[in-house]
């Protein structure tokens, strides 16, 4: 009996002492997960996206990319944005609508065709709101009534610089393709061009081309700025589908945007701000100079942009006939990503 009892009270030890090592066990497993649940959590929380985004052209304008990216803004807000030179517009918007870039920058009048046709885009916010283009001449050029029976460059017919181009022309009492003659003379480079062999009269530029058009002799006839008072240049336009499955990172590039542009509006950061567009476009101090007088005053508080502007742009798309279906507002606007 005695040897039965103490058989019973070790075997009940043993349970015991298996019970107890599985609770601890289980215990330890659920703290192990716990844990790596809130590890889990916190590396979601700081994932970096990255954020391929295509520039159509390179400019002062972009000014506040430059200073997003020099002071590390987009990672302060948990993106990684690489910048891509792309020729054109035309092109932006094409790896835009595949994804190929989440984010472009380009002149409204694309992203409204491009609505048009069905295009799952957004314009998210802007860079500048006030165009960036000036009216260039050859010196025997003093005013637009000199422009009569003359030839004139513009960049494609349709597109946004030839809308303004156009836009401007009937502005000041001429009729496109009857007073003047309008040539397809392509980018910046090449329409200057067309004005220094004599092919044409006047053309359309925007910064740093038109130093060389003042370089080159030409004539400053009007800041297209002075005649239109709402618009939008420089546009910062989203795939649809990367805002559905990342809206959070949408708001952080434009966050970036937003401290880097008022960081680059500051007075006593202008002198570093001259510096950073030296480097950036490889320019000589007078120039870089020059470019931040121009481009200042036009960047957009916090990158948010002028409805009026965008407004302007549908109707005058649609004027010129690039535009053949109704584009609302809604459709192509989402402001829910400017900082408030």
């Amino acid at each position: 009996m005695k040897k039965l009892l103490k058989l019973f009270s070790a075997s009940n030890i043993t349970v015991l002492l298996l019970i107890v090592v599985v609770l601890l066990s289980a215990c330890g497993s659920a703290a192990s997960t716990k844990s790596e649940g809130k590890e889990s959590g916190a590396t979601k929380k700081n994932q970096v996206t990255s954020i391929k985004m295509a520039l159509p052209s390179l400019n002062a304008s972009y000014l506040p990319l430059f200073v997003a990216e020099k002071n590390k803004l987009f990672e302060k807000n948990n993106v990684n944005v690489s910048f891509t030179r792309v020729q054109g517009g035309v092109i932006a918007l094409r790896g835009l609508q595949t994804n190929e870039y989440q984010i472009i920058s380009s002149l409204p009048e694309s992203a409204i065709t491009g609505v048009a046709q069905g295009a799952n885009i957004k314009i998210i916010g802007t860079l500048d709101d006030q165009s960036m283009y000036t009216i260039y001449t050859t010196s025997d050029i003093k005013s637009p009534k000199d422009l009569k029976g003359q030839v004139v460059a513009t960049n494609r017919t349709g597109n946004g610089t030839d809308i303004q181009l156009r836009w401007w022309l009937k502005k000041n009492g001429l009729k496109p393709d009857k007073d003047v003659r309008i040539i397809e003379a392509g980018e910046n480079s090449t329409r200057l061009q067309s004005l220094v062999t004599g092919q044409a009269k006047m053309t359309i530029l925007s910064q740093p081309t038109d130093l060389k058009a003042e370089a080159a002799g030409m004539q400053k006839l009007a800041l297209i700025r002075d005649d239109l008072k709402s618009y939008n240049h420089n546009m910062l336009m989203a795939n649809g589908d990367f805002l559905k499955e990342n809206p959070k990172d949408a708001k952080g590039f434009m966050a970036a945007i937003a401290e880097a542009t008022e960081y680059a509006k500051k007075p006593e950061n202008k002198d570093e701000m001259i510096q950073l567009i030296m480097e950036k476009l490889e320019m000589k101090k007078e120039d870089a100079q020059k470019s931040f007088d121009f481009v200042l005053p036009a960047l957009a508080d916090k990158g948010k942009f002028n409805k009026d502007g965008v407004k302007w742009a549908i109707e005058t798309t649609k004027e010129t006939g690039a535009l053949k279906a109704d584009v609302t507002l809604k459709q192509l606007i989402d402001e829910s990503y400017i900082v408030k």
